[in-house]
């Protein structure tokens, strides 16, 4: 129970950050993340002894998102992630272009595929590699790469609309 315990707490955070990623909607990450939880603390003593308990735990997480992405159609407004940013020293003019610059890429990630979305997700906020990647959704490295290039390539060509980037 110990091990089971630590484990949950070296990653829970990052449960909720996948999962509000994916589902937009902080209550629902909530839900998603104690639904896996509650899983996870039925099968304990298997998960503990995987060679990799986090990535299974955000595999799950990443598929409950998934799920309830297919029972009801994605919303769209979009949740900032669970650590708030670091907004100390920013003049307030700064701090409200700052806030729409990160609600505009917020709105524009949601447009992407819950694919390619948890892919950036995961290796772009949470820092994770390919291989965890891969472990933790199910798709093949090559699937990874693929998602990750065209989500990056999307998204970049929606904020180069809205003139957030320049070339």
């Amino acid at each position: 129970m110990q091990s089971f315990s630590s484990l949950v707490e070296s990653v829970r955070d990052r449960l909720y950050r996948l999962a509000v990623r994916m589902t937009g909607d902080g209550s629902e990450a909530e839900d998603v993340v104690q639904e896996v939880l509650i899983s996870g603390w039925q099968r304990k003593e298997e998960i503990v002894q995987l060679e990799n308990p986090p990535a299974w735990l955000m595999r799950m997480t990443h598929n409950r998102a998934i799920d309830r992405l297919r029972s009801r159609k994605a919303r769209t407004g979009y949740e900032r992630a669970a650590a708030p940013a670091d907004y100390h020293g920013l003049t307030p003019l700064r701090l409200l272009e700052t806030r729409d610059t990160l609600d505009l890429i917020h709105r524009q990630m949601a447009r992407l595929s819950p694919e390619q979305r948890s892919v950036l997700q995961l290796r772009e906020i949470e820092g994770m590699s390919y291989r965890e990647i891969a472990e933790a959704t199910g798709l093949s490295t090559e699937q990874v790469k693929v998602y990750l290039h065209r989500g990056r390539r999307q998204l970049r060509q929606w904020l180069l609309q809205e003139k957030i980037v320049e070339r």
